[in-house]
This record gives C-alpha cells, sequence and structure tokens, in this order.
C-alpha cells in the first residue's frame, strides 16, 4: 500500500467527519432557533394576557364567578375566550405543549367553561366556540392525568 493511497482514505475520512459534525451542528442550530422562536412567542402571549386591562378584570370577576361578568362587554369577553383559542391553535399545532398551555392557562380556561354568568348573551354551544370547548375538554384531561399521576406516586 503506497502512502498517497492512505493520505487520499484518511483524507476522506477526515472530510466525512467534518461535514458530519457541521451538519449535526446545524441542526442542533436550527432546532435551538425554533424553541427560541416559540418561547418568545409564549412569553408574549403571556404578557397579554396579564396586561390587558379588559382581561384582568374578567380574571378578576371570573375568580369569584361574579354575577357582574354577565354585565361585562360581549367583545370582551369574545376576545377573551378568542384568547384561548389561540393557545389551543397552538398546543393543536405542536409549537407548546398540552402541559405548559395547562399550566399557564388550564386554570383560567376551566374558569370560563364552567361560569354560567360569563356565557350570559353568548351561544356557549356555537359552532364557533368548537375550539374552546375541545380545549377546555383537554385541560380538563391533562389536569386529571397530572392528579392521577401524583396519586400513583404517592
Amino acid at each position: 500500500m503506497d502512502s498517497l493511497t492512505v493520505v487520499k482514505d484518511v483524507s476522506i475520512i477526515i472530510a466525512g467527519a467534518v461535514t458530519l459534525i457541521t451538519f449535526m451542528m446545524g441542526v442542533i442550530q436550527y432546532a435551538r432557533q425554533g424553541h427560541d422562536a416559540r418561547a418568545t412567542q409564549f412569553v408574549q402571549m403571556r404578557r397579554r394576557f396579564l396586561e390587558d386591562p379588559a382581561f384582568r378584570e374578567l380574571l378578576n370577576l371570573l375568580a369569584r364567578d361574579d354575577p357582574r361578568l354577565a354585565e361585562m362587554p360581549i367583545q370582551d369577553r369574545r376576545n377573551f375566550v378568542g384568547f384561548f383559542e389561540e393557545v389551543a391553535l397552538m398546543v393543536n399545532s405542536k409549537i407548546i405543549k398540552p402541559g405548559v398551555a395547562h399550566y399557564m392557562f388550564g386554570y383560567y380556561v376551566r374558569l370560563v367553561d364552567r361560569s354560567e354568568h360569563f356565557w350570559a348573551g353568548l351561544d356557549r354551544e356555537s359552532v364557533y366556540w368548537q375550539v374552546f370547548r375541545q380545549f377546555a375538554q383537554q385541560m380538563k384531561m391533562v389536569k386529571e392525568e397530572a392528579l392521577a399521576s401524583r396519586e400513583m406516586r404517592l
């Protein structure tokens, strides 16, 4: 075996390894960018949720299922439910995980779902609230699964 063949074979192996490492680093960087973008979008949604004055008022009333919920502007209540539908679409698109959505918003989704005062003047069973109803059901299941797994650990 001559030395030129050995050098050529070693060069091919080194070039292949460098190419493989570069490709893997690119894939890792791409995944990190996607994760960062999703996290940024999620943080912006959370901020919008907590900083909107109408949402804050609705949250305060929902905490007590206050009858004044029925007096809140219908458009504010529609926007509130619409926000949860945006979260649901992010979950359905696998942008955020159901457990994360439940942790950040599930409690509020369940409050809206159970409140008769909130839905006054709105048709809760309308086809237009189907995404919300499915999301509320999903959040209920996530909670039940979390409770069941917690009980199994005890």
